[in-house]
Order: C-alpha cells, then sequence, then structure tokens
C-alpha cells in the first residue's frame, strides 16, 4: 500500500522552523492533518502556504512518524481581502478556534469543511466581518455539540428568561450572567436559522456586544483558551469589550 495520498484543504495555522521548513495544519473533509512543507519543496513555497489559502498537497507519512511530510503543493485558492486590517484579526480567530475545534484525522465531512470555508468566504465578502465572525462561531460551536441550551431553564422549565450560565452553558431562570431577553433570542435564531437568514435581519449594537461578552468565558470554559483573542481585542476595542 502506497505512503503516499493526496489532501486538498485549508491552511488555519502555520509555523515556519528556522531551517525554513512550515509546519501546517490543514482542514480537508477527511480531517484535519498536520504537516510539514520542506524548504526545499517546489513551486514557490512561502507564496503558497499563508493563511486561509486552499492547498492541494501529497502527503507521505513514515512509519512510527507523527510528522507527515507535505510536498507537490498547489495552490488551489486565496481570498485576498482576508489580509486587510479591518478583516484578519476575525479570521485568524475563526482559524484558531476551528483548529482547536477538528482533532487530528477525526472525519470532518463535507459539511463541517464547507462550514469553516463557508466562514472565510463570507469574512471576506460580507460588509460586516465583525457580525459574520460572531454568527460563525456560534455555528462552530454548535457543529461540535457545545452550543448552549437556549430554549429553556433546565432547572424551571421557563423559557421568558434573561441570564445565561456560562459554565452550565444554558440560559438559567436562577442564575448566571444578566443578558436580556433580546440577547437570547438571538442566540435562539442562530442556532435555529441559517447564516444567511441571519445576516439579513439587522442587529442591535448592544445585543452584538452582549454575544461577544459571553463568547469570550463561554469558549474559554468548554474549548479552551485562544491566543488570537487579544489581538482582535486590541483592535477592535469598541466592538469586543467585555464584562
Amino acid at each position: 500500500m502506497s505512503r503516499y495520498r493526496t489532501r486538498s484543504g485549508i491552511v488555519l495555522r502555520r509555523k515556519a522552523t528556522p531551517t525554513g521548513d512550515v509546519v501546517l495544519s490543514l482542514l480537508t473533509p477527511e480531517g484535519k492533518l498536520r504537516g510539514v512543507a520542506r524548504a526545499g519543496a517546489k513551486n514557490g513555497l512561502a507564496a503558497k502556504v499563508n493563511l486561509f489559502h486552499h492547498l492541494t498537497v501529497q502527503v507521505y507519512q513514515r512509519p512510527g512518524n507523527e510528522m507527515a511530510v507535505l510536498s507537490e503543493i498547489m495552490l488551489e485558492g486565496a481570498l485576498e481581502r482576508l489580509a486587510l486590517p479591518e478583516v484578519y484579526p476575525y479570521a485568524h480567530w475563526l482559524a484558531e478556534l476551528a483548529d482547536k475545534l477538528y482533532v487530528e484525522d477525526d472525519h470532518v465531512g463535507q459539511a463541517g469543511f464547507e462550514l469553516v470555508s463557508g466562514a472565510l468566504r463570507g469574512l471576506a465578502r460580507h460588509q460586516d466581518p465583525n457580525r459574520v465572525a460572531l454568527v460563525m462561531a456560534w455555528k462552530l460551536l454548535g457543529a461540535h455539540g457545545l452550543y448552549p441550551r437556549v430554549s429553556s431553564c433546565p432547572d424551571t422549565g421557563e423559557t421568558a428568561i434573561t441570564r445565561f450560565d456560562v459554565q452550565r452553558g444554558s440560559v438559567s431562570a436562577t442564575g448566571g450572567l444578566q443578558i436580556g431577553e433580546d440577547s437570547i433570542w438571538e442566540l435562539r435564531r442562530i442556532q435555529a436559522e441559517t447564516v444567511r437568514e441571519i445576516l439579513l435581519e439587522p442587529l442591535p449594537d448592544h445585543v452584538r456586544q452582549t454575544l461577544w461578552r459571553i463568547l469570550e468565558p463561554y469558549i474559554g470554559a468548554h474549548v479552551g483558551s485562544m491566543q488570537a483573542w487579544a489581538a482582535m481585542k486590541q483592535q477592535f476595542e469598541d466592538r469586543l469589550t467585555v464584562f
């Protein structure tokens, strides 16, 4: 059986080594793949392996070697607008979130792959990347079974509630952060409707702020810490106020 295989995916993470090699994390429909692109790779390595690029690579896995070697790298597509300063921090943050959520070699499927690639396309094309990032982050959590319970309080069964319990991952009638009924209603919309339907409706600024404010501690509690938060908040301090 050949140890070579061809994979096509999106660069979620890259790290250059002192020798000029680049370690990549690629999200593909078959699963997340981590490998090294050697500095001697043909056809202009540096220009092809930037974050968010869609690549087709030949993968060689040596027996007993955890790190695959990526060669014959072909650039399939790049979204140039993701490099804009008003868009890049959101794209970098979403890519880090996806990198944490998807586990190496677990089957991602075409739907999972399209969710991430669609998020990046939305950031590149939509006039409001802040809102696209917000919606797609909650959608990514939902795709991994991490969406909070928003239909009713798990303790009382009440539906007309205004609080959100970060640690339990649910709306609450008895404790948690006071976020308001309109913010809970938006969380229900994000869970139930398509991205297109959600983005067609205007979003009040106070609801946007609230959903960003609860998202950071929620991801921290249920996924883990993310380095990209700091850079994103530094650039968009007015849009990402925290408690």
